[in-house]
């Protein structure tokens, strides 16, 4: 069971009375209706539970247990779920002591898997008497478990980022001689940023009149940021092999050695490939290190001859320093960012195959946030050929508020499966639950019911809205308009009495529905209503059978800095 090399219990658990994990195993015992249920993490001296309900004492206090009380153990080594309807009939549980001293008879558990994908704990349901699991109760246990998998993943990818966010912040404060640039550097999310900042840096306190920079590739060195030099051959800025040190850039790096010439002579003399390239000038080719790594080096070349005083030299070393922090930053920013979109997508998933309704859904984060968010779109076919569109945006644009989401969706479809009336009556159950269950979570949602397509091909549509926006409906003519002009009901997470309503409509085939969040049309400065204006504007152009992505593009071209977007487009009568 042991691996040294994954992370510890500690470093996965985290806090042993931990609010997130204790929203799961509320959200087992409302939706199976067990009277124990854990999030249990397993290594090879116990288990821990910082998700807990219905334990007795002392356990319930304690929040752990010895291996011989464990039944999660199990689902860890088999990496896989273990369901038992009595565990006193199970050959290798029934002299487990979980049955006398915590009453688990019957018991139902998920693996929980850290970013590794190893199974390190259980999400479970235990029962204190025999009791036989229904498929829908472990469907909804299975889910959950995924879902509590995807938190532990989204938190220690965070924990990542802030970690290598902060030994950066460290290294900066180190450095205190390029005071009038060091913020320029220090404000630079991405790679491009901080290339714009050493280009900035290198003509406006340097004083070059030109700069290059070099970036470490695997096994060659590539030019991230040039110019045209006199001179310069035709290859002059193609990539380079590191063996390639007749080049001042590729030594630079395959050295780490700093190199200044005080005119272009003495450039010729040490790197003979450059006679005759760049004009009389001195030349400083200054490698960007890191402790452990060179990531590459940057070229200033300035107009006259002139000597490297201490001043000089000190200022090209601090570039460097600073140079390499920020690219180290920005690399580790970027990469963590991708990580958590790729996660983002993964938790909205794919959109089903519908044989007359055409699906189209995009999801754009927020340019200055984590790059995830709490906006989402789902789409849920029943058996009856009825369809279920969902948007909604949970308050928040980081990995709480993504966390929070794929909780949301969860309980948004379980209800919505099991619960085939009115849209209405769905969101006053998601209310009901969801603050029930304590889910800290505020935030809109609107819910879009499609019936069965009739003789005609036509749809009859109710849906009810939770503070969000209301669709836009596009005609198969071309006219557009909202579905409602009147106000939506409160937002999610809010307590309340008063009733959630519900409205209709019809879509002819031919007919697009347009469901969006408010990132797609708020803009600072205008008024919602005009930005909705501008949204009809836009689908009129369009036409019926228009896609999000073509809403995304003319609205909010490369996404919004302030807010992420979720759209979904539903065609009636048209192919998948």
């Amino acid at each position: 069971m042991h691996n040294p090399d994954a992370p510890s219990l500690a470093e996965v658990v985290g806090d042993i009375h931990d609010e997130s994990y204790q929203r799961y195993a509320r959200l087992v015992q409302a939706y199976i209706g067990a009277p124990v249920a854990l999030v249990s993490f397993v290594d090879d001296h116990g288990q821990v539970f910082p998700g807990a309900i219905g334990l007795p004492e002392p356990w319930a206090t304690a929040r752990s247990t010895p291996l011989s009380h464990s039944f999660c153990q199990h689902v860890v080594a088999a990496d896989g779920p273990l369901v038992v309807s009595d565990a006193r009939e199970v050959d290798f549980l029934r002299d487990n002591l979980a049955i006398e001293d915590l009453g688990a008879i019957a018991y139902a558990g998920f693996p929980v898997r850290d970013p590794s994908g190893r199974a390190v704990g259980s999400l479970c349901a235990i029962d204190g008497e025999p009791r036989v699991w229904t498929e829908s109760e472990l469907a909804v246990l299975a889910d959950l478990a995924e879902s509590c998998t995807t938190e532990i993943r989204l938190r220690a990818e965070g924990e990542r980022a802030a970690r290598a966010e902060a030994r950066a912040s460290r290294r900066d404060e180190h450095s205190r001689v390029l005071l009038r640039f060091s913020e320029r550097f220090a404000a630079g999310r991405t790679v491009v940023d901080v290339l714009d900042a050493v280009h900035e840096v290198a003509e406006s306190v340097a004083g070059a009149v030109r700069c290059a920079v070099a970036l470490v590739d695997g096994e060659q060195v590539r030019w991230a940021r040039a110019e045209p030099v006199p001179g310069m051959p035709d290859d002059m800025w193609s990539p380079r092999a590191l063996t390639e040190v007749e080049w001042p850039g590729v030594r630079a790096v395959a050295h780490r050695e700093t190199f200044l010439f005080e005119d272009a002579d003495a450039l010729a003399d040490v790197f003979p490939v450059m006679r005759g390239i760049g004009g009389p000038g001195a030349t400083a080719i200054v490698p960007v290190s890191t402790r452990t790594a060179t990531l590459g080096a940057v070229v200033l070349r300035w107009a006259a001859p002139r000597t490297f005083d201490t001043d000089l030299v000190d200022l090209l070393a601090a570039l460097a320093g600073y140079a390499a922090v920020a690219l180290e930053r920005a690399t580790l920013i970027e990469g963590q960012q991708r990580i958590a979109t790729v996660l983002q997508g993964a938790m909205l998933g794919t959109l089903p195959a519908v044989a007359d309704v055409a699906l189209d859904a995009v999801y754009a984060p927020a340019l200055e946030t984590d790059r995830v968010g709490g906006d989402w779109f789902d789409v849920l076919p029943h058996p009856d050929g009825s369809l279920d569109l969902v948007v909604g945006d949970v308050t928040g644009h980081d990995l709480h508020a993504a966390t929070l989401m794929g909780q949301l969706r969860i309980m948004l479809r379980t209800l919505a499966w099991e619960n085939p009336g009115s849209a209405s009556d769905v969101l006053a159950r998601l209310d009901a639950v969801a603050l029930g269950t304590r889910l800290d979570a505020t935030g809109t949602v609107v819910l879009v019911r499609l019936g069965p397509a009739g003789s005609d091909g036509a749809r009859d549509v109710r849906w009810s809205s939770a503070g969000h926006l209301p669709p836009v409906v596009v005609r198969a003519d071309g006219v557009t308009d909202r579905a409602s002009s009147d106000a939506p009901d409160l937002p999610l997470g809010l307590p309340h009495a008063l009733p959630r309503t519900e409205r209709a409509l019809r879509l002819a085939p031919g007919d697009t529905l347009v469901l969006y969040t408010d990132g797609l049309v708020e803009r600072r400065g205008t008024s919602l209503r005009a930005s909705v204006d501008e949204l009809l504007r836009v689908a009129a152009v369009h036409g019926a059978g228009l896609r999000a992505v073509d809403l995304l593009e003319a609205l909010a071209p490369g996404g919004t800095a302030d807010d992420d977007v979720a759209v979904l487009t539903a065609t009636v009568g048209a192919p998948a």
